[in-house]
């Protein structure tokens, strides 16, 4: 029988990247899942994948109304609920001096405040012994030039996480966190331009993507990115570690050994 924790999912970011790659192991070993996030569609091609196992939830989680009762909803589709990933983010690579208000209030939104909020849901509505994982970032320790409100956002949602560690431990609801690398996905593969820089060709778009990932390959001790599907299981497992709670699981490729 699969771990408390790991039977009845709601994936926040479900229908790509990390997020697709944790429903996906879970439905593997025989879950059930919810998945949300903004774009219908993508959620819809798993369900139609996994019918009758995964079940899709459109919400823009940036949305204080569109996630009020979303963890109840979800419980309402599988019957109950033990499981909540928070695999959803948002990035935008901007110095300081260039940083826009809209930008640092969607980052924050996304990365931050929507992950509290829903892990306050979480302690209501998650069944006695299971689990919530949230899904930061290296970023979070280590700091690029560009990533001043990303990595607040995910340090901060690392305390987060350890506070509602404390708040679920009386009903043994866990909260932990994994912290990955840099791993290939849509986000990583979005070339990050210099302040005032105008759209590219296809071709300097090309060259450039190839050149920023060969640069971020170069970051890991390990010679790669990560792949979606290591940080799935990884969340896998930290749903069902039913006697870990308060930890932060670093995946990273060595990247933080790097000085």
């Amino acid at each position: 029988m699969s771990a408390t924790g790991t039977r009845k999912v709601l994936i926040t970011g479900g229908g790509t990247g990390i997020g697709r790659a944790v429903a996906e192991a879970l439905l593997r070993a025989g879950g059930q899942v919810v998945v949300t996030g903004r774009r219908a569609e993508v959620l819809e091609s798993l369900v139609r994948e996994w019918p009758g196992k995964a079940y899709a939830l459109p919400c823009d989680l940036a949305s204080p109304e569109a996630r009020e009762g979303l963890l109840r909803r979800a419980a309402a589709l599988l019957g109950g609920l033990d499981g909540f990933v928070h695999s959803a983010g948002q990035v935008v690579h901007q110095p300081p001096g260039h940083i826009g208000e809209d930008a640092l209030r969607a980052q924050l939104e996304v990365n931050l405040v929507a992950p509290l909020r829903l892990g306050e849901q979480a302690l209501e509505v998650l069944e006695p012994g299971g689990a919530q994982v949230f899904v930061a970032s290296t970023l979070a320790t280590r700091p690029v030039l560009t990533s001043a409100v990303y990595s607040a956002a995910k340090a901060g949602l690392l305390q987060v996480m350890k506070v509602l560690a404390l708040a679920g431990a009386a009903r043994g609801v866990r909260a932990s966190a994994v912290l990955p690398g840099v791993v290939e996905t849509d986000m990583t593969r979005e070339v990050r331009l210099a302040p005032g820089e105008g759209p590219l060709s296809p071709t300097e778009s090309a060259r450039r993507q190839e050149v920023q990932l060969a640069s971020l390959r170069a970051l890991h001790p390990l010679g790669r990115l990560g792949a979606p599907e290591e940080v799935g299981e990884a969340v896998r497992y930290l749903l069902g570690a039913s006697w870990l709670t308060g930890s932060e699981l670093v995946l990273d490729g060595g990247l933080l050994l790097r000085e």
